[in-house]
């Protein structure tokens, strides 16, 4: 609806007037505000997509960087225009309760300009509440879980019969391990994805909750499959302190792979993909490392290659398809919540030992510790060196700054990468160099991969998964394979053809592992991905990378992101010193309309 076409409904006459107060007047000099800010929104969407074309220059991205800050700005507005229209008409609805006649007109403009209440983000709720498919299907696999649980889960023997605890029982050894891993999960990994300025419920609740369903699905799965490999007899799968880490593992592998899809992804497809990733990682599992004696007590391969892969191939069909910048609009930080990502990074930095260490032997944790330690302390220092490097490189500067998307990510490589070879006699020079590998591949991949293969192919990698667990893992993978190719008796605590489950042959079956774990990670993963995006439905192209589609949220969540009018002023005039250094709390200081709701 144009502005012209707003006074033509012909029912501002019939407004009562009350003191020196024309509600008419104001409600019509509200709507024709509202018109002309989404007027000058489709127009800046317009120029947006054109400048997308042409992009290709640092010239052509200031420029798209400037009309996203306008409609930004233009947005707000808008959504501060719809609000002081709201108020407006509940004054009207106040001051004239028992006029038949207005009310009636009330409800006819309501329903002619289509735009009370200001919620357009929130559908209308339709139907039952026990329909919604989100409700069904974690009802339905919820209810099955237990069942399973019931019948076929048991308490190790050596606990629930000898009365005393086995080793794998060692509540002081390995719950210490396992509280490490899951901070690891649902403070680590869910606050390192809170970088989406807009998408802070999504990343820690989504993690909290699925990591708890994968926690529950993953002790089923990978108990059938340690049952396979043991050639029975097939009674039950038997719980023990030591098995609930391979739980948290299952867990891990999944949230690698949801961090190519936040955003995106529905809950509903959430659920339906970690239950079927948990599957695949389950036979992943069984085929690598209790078939053919996979080495890898870090999970270089089965945990960070596997989720990596998975992860990105099944993005391919379950990221919506867009031709414009619709959907990055708010791919994007702010200054907060970068700060909050930094906390999941510290937490996993620090925990990581734990995490590579929680199942070695006794005799090779400390080596496990040791060498982690080393990888990550590495890795650090080469991101905070090559961030500077190469963002100066890429922006054409003599010098660069770092960047937090860097530091967030590939500080924690030396971890992934080391995990493969954790237990084994890297040596500390060899941990470390392993370290540096990492963050700088890692770095690497942010600065320039990771943009290549969104422009080449469209895959969209929303948290850089293959940079962080990807190329890392595989580097973890063919780490190990050259330290077990290259070990020598004297080197471990038992001849290496008995130190090995392979012998002297554990270099060759661990570039076999390489080979099978990629293989099967992308086939499953685009499996998955086909089946889940054809049975449940996408997010809103309008609402990804909004928590608002799924989540109720405070008053203050309209104007997360939007960039103030009177900083784009600022940047216009050249004044961006001042600009950046007057920045308001993008929360607390939207812009306000004029007394006569104008711009």
């Amino acid at each position: 609806m144009s502005s012209a076409e707003s006074p033509s409904t012909g029912l501002g006459s019939s407004f009562p007037q009350t003191g020196d107060t024309n509600y008419s007047e104001e409600f019509q000099h509200l709507t024709n505000t509202i018109n002309s800010l989404r007027a000058q929104i489709s127009r800046l969407s317009a120029l947006e997509l054109d400048a997308v074309n042409k992009l290709g220059t640092p010239e052509a991205r200031q420029h798209l960087d400037r009309l996203q800050q306008d409609r930004d700005a233009y947005e707000l507005l808008l959504a501060r225009a719809m609000h002081t229209r709201t108020q407006a008409v509940e004054r009207m609805h106040k001051n004239n309760a028992d006029d038949t006649t207005f009310q009636e007109d009330i409800e006819k403009l309501v329903q002619f300009d289509g735009s009370l209440p200001p919620e357009p983000e929130h559908a209308p709720a339709t139907g039952s509440r026990f329909l919604d498919p989100f409700f069904i299907l974690v009802g339905i696999l919820q209810v099955a879980i237990m069942v399973l649980f019931w019948i076929f889960v048991d308490y190790d023997h050596a606990f629930n019969e000898e009365k005393h605890e086995g080793e794998e029982n060692d509540v002081g050894r390995f719950y210490l391990f396992f509280t490490d891993v899951s901070f690891m999960l649902y403070i680590g990994f869910g606050f390192l994805m809170t970088f989406l300025r807009r998408y802070g419920f999504g990343s820690v609740g989504f993690t909290f909750l699925m990591s708890a369903f994968c926690v529950e699905w993953g002790l089923l799965c990978v108990g059938v499959a340690k049952l396979i490999a043991s050639n029975g007899p097939y009674t039950s799968i038997h719980l023990n302190v030591a098995g609930m880490i391979d739980g948290d593992f299952a867990a891990a592998a999944f949230l690698i792979s949801f961090g190519a899809l936040i955003g995106k992804a529905s809950p509903t497809q959430l659920i339906f993909m970690a239950f079927w990733e948990v599957v695949f990682y389950s036979f992943n599992f069984l085929v690598c490392q209790l078939k053919l004696g996979l080495v890898d007590i870090g999970g270089s391969l089965i945990i960070h290659t596997f989720g990596a892969f998975f992860g990105l191939s099944a993005t391919i069909f379950m990221s919506p398809k867009v031709t414009d910048s619709t959907m990055h609009r708010h791919k994007a930080s702010r200054y907060t919540s970068d700060m909050f990502a930094m906390i999941g990074t510290v937490f996993l930095w620090l925990l990581w030992p734990s995490f590579n260490a929680a199942l070695a032997p006794p005799f090779s944790q400390p080596r496990a510790i040791m060498n982690t330690i080393l990888s990550l302390v590495g890795s650090c220092v080469a991101t905070f060196v090559w961030s500077q490097v190469l963002r100066g490189h890429k922006h054409r500067q003599v010098v660069g700054h770092f960047d937090m998307v860097d530091i967030q990510n590939a500080t924690v490589a030396g971890g992934v990468a080391v995990g493969g070879a954790a237990d084994l006699v890297l040596g500390p020079g060899g941990s470390l160099l392993l370290g540096l590998a990492a963050g700088t591949i890692s770095t690497l991949g942010f600065c320039y991969v990771s943009p290549w293969v969104e422009k080449k192919f469209g895959l969209q990698d929303t948290c850089g998964i293959l940079n962080l667990h990807g190329m890392p893992g595989v580097l973890g993978g063919i780490a190990s394979a050259v330290v077990t190719g290259i070990a020598r008796d004297d080197r471990y605590e038992e001849p290496v053809n008995e130190y090995f489950p392979q012998g002297e042959m554990q270099g060759r079956y661990q570039i076999y592992s390489i080979l099978i774990t990629l293989g099967m990670a992308i086939s499953s993963g685009l499996l998955v991905g086909f089946v889940t995006s054809r049975l449940f439905k996408h997010a809103p192209k309008d609402n990804l990378f909004e928590d608002s589609q799924y989540w109720a949220t405070p008053a203050d969540y309209s104007y997360i992101g939007l960039q103030p009018v009177d900083l784009v002023i600022a940047e216009r005039k050249g004044d961006h010193t001042n600009a950046s250094q007057q920045e308001p709390d993008r929360d607390n200081n939207a812009p306000e309309l004029n007394n006569d709701h104008t711009l």
